[in-house]
């Protein structure tokens, strides 16, 4: 009888996901905060729970410390400063398996101090850290620099790379469809796009700036919390912003894609079409 062969069982196969460092880039008030905002308060409904970086020392009313005291702010106000903090940030994301989501302001800011200085996205992928780039642009040229020169003078345009028209942005009075067939036309765009770059438009919010002037998140905007020595909110205003939060940026979303968005373990947000 031949003797049987003892092997030891095989261990289970552990899949690590990386985490994920999405950041938007572009001018001032091309609707970086107002696009990152929205998408932290919706990928904390579905379950994610992406560690939420602030380094848009300019920007003290519509900021992403609104989403409350969770949120990593640098302690500097310095591209160097925040360059170096952002370098700490990432270590410790390493450790942490988080996702995170970073608004880096607009102007020479921490993100394109890391980008001149060093390697990034090889530094990242050798952290085992995924990068999302989200650029921000409208109809204006100048939205468009940025990206441009990113790509021309520092060859920096990662895999996943998402170019995004915020709707807000448009001229009054044109077709949504035939102003992004311009925007996406321009040379510039066109290179990423080649280059493998995804695109969508970020739908724009009525009212911004009454939820701005309240230090409130949007989703407590919409459900009516009240904030101390602020007036009560218009009902028009808060069905328009639940209207936005529950079909607008959704449908946004599910077009851009899971791949160019922190981890949401529900899924994407459904798209709820009825009653908004």
């Amino acid at each position: 009888m031949a003797s049987a062969t003892i092997t030891d069982a095989a261990e289970p196969t552990v899949l690590v996901t990386r985490p994920t460092l999405l950041v938007a880039i572009g001018r001032q008030r091309v609707g970086k905060t107002t696009f990152l905002k929205s998408l932290a308060e919706i990928t904390a409904q579905q379950g994610g729970r992406p560690e939420i970086w602030n380094t848009d020392s300019m920007n003290r009313s519509h900021t992403l410390s609104s989403l409350g005291p969770q949120v990593l702010e640098a302690d500097s106000t310095s591209p160097t400063g925040q360059a170096a903090w952002l370098e700490g940030q990432i270590e410790k994301l390493v450790e942490s398996r988080h996702d995170a989501i970073l608004d880096i302001g607009g102007g020479w800011t921490a993100m394109h101090e890391l980008i001149r200085s060093s390697p990034l996205v090889a530094a990242l992928d050798e952290l085992g850290v995924s990068l999302v780039t989200i650029f921000m642009i409208g109809m204006e040229n100048a939205d468009i620099d940025y990206l441009q020169d990113l790509q021309e003078q520092h060859g920096f345009l990662p895999r996943r790379t998402a170019i995004v028209i915020n709707e807000g942005l448009l001229p009054v009075g044109i077709d949504t469809p035939q102003a992004v067939s311009q925007i996406l036309e321009n040379e510039a765009v066109l290179n990423a796009l080649d280059r493998g770059a995804a695109h969508g438009v970020f739908p724009a919010i009525n009212g911004l700036k009454k939820i701005a002037d309240r230090g409130q998140s949007f989703m407590d905007f919409a459900a009516n919390k009240p904030v101390p020595g602020q007036p009560k909110s218009s009902v028009f205003d808060r069905l328009r912003v639940n209207r936005w939060l529950k079909r607008d940026v959704p449908l946004f979303l599910r077009d851009l894609g899971a791949d160019y968005l922190p981890r949401m373990p529900k899924g994407l947000p459904d798209v709820v079409m009825e009653n908004v």
